[in-house]
């Protein structure tokens, strides 16, 4: 099984890229044939993503920035 990474955005949360992230994961879910635990959520202002393979999962971002970071305070963590 592959290691959960999480990674962080460079742009702040805001109400349509919301959902257009959250459309943009649909997709990846409908479109590719995937057992990961892939999720977005949002702390402290930013989104943030969990997943085995960033890198399938790439493509379906809409040109949004991530990178890889440490797991935030659960406390922190809302999902969308």
């Amino acid at each position: 099984m592959d290691t959960l990474k999480w990674y962080k955005s460079k742009r702040k949360v805001d109400d349509a890229l919301s959902m257009m992230l959250i459309s943009d994961i649909k997709t990846y879910y409908t479109k590719e044939t995937v057992s990961d635990q892939t999720k977005l959520y949002t702390a402290l202002g930013n989104y943030y993503i969990k997943t085995t393979d960033f890198n399938r999962l790439f493509p379906y971002l809409a040109g949004t920035v991530f990178e890889e970071c440490e797991k935030p305070a659960r406390k922190n963590l809302s999902p969308l």
